[in-house]
């Protein structure tokens, strides 16, 4: 008689942290934690995602060629959110696919947008502010 154990992989983040803070149209690297809980070996495990259109997920290393039981291994995910997007929360699903086992694990990624576009509007309200009090100045009331 021959007994087999039994693979069981599981996805999070580094420190079961399943969250991360990124702005728009800019790289933010993430730290995804895959273990083999299980019994028995998994191998030819490959790493892929559901993101959001205009996303872009890439890891590094893409495929883990072997997990034994009870061990760990880090890879970084490099997240890209659209260029397009606007300020809030997100939901990326990573997926581990093996074989004998799959493991999928939602992160949210709150997006933060540019505050470039803010300081142009107070410096273009105030600069109206100037021109209306000037004008009133030196035209009064009339």
């Amino acid at each position: 008689m021959e007994i087999e154990g039994t693979p069981n992989l599981t996805v999070s983040g580094a420190g079961g942290l399943l969250s991360a803070t990124a702005v728009a149209g800019k790289e933010k690297t993430i730290t995804v934690a895959v273990s083999n809980t299980g019994t028995a070996e998994v191998s030819d495990i490959s790493l892929s995602s559901y993101k959001p259109s205009e996303w872009q997920v890439v890891f590094t290393p893409d495929t883990i060629e072997s997990l034994p039981p009870g061990e760990t291994r880090e890879v970084q995910a490099v997240i890209q959110p659209s260029s397009h997007a606007i300020t809030g929360d997100y939901s990326i699903t990573v997926r581990a696919n093996a074989k004998e086992s799959s493991a999928s694990e939602q992160f949210r990624i709150t997006v933060k947008t540019s505050t470039l576009w803010g300081i142009v509007a107070i410096l273009i309200i105030a600069a109206a502010v100037v021109v209306l009090v000037f004008a009133v100045r030196k035209f009064g009331r009339r």
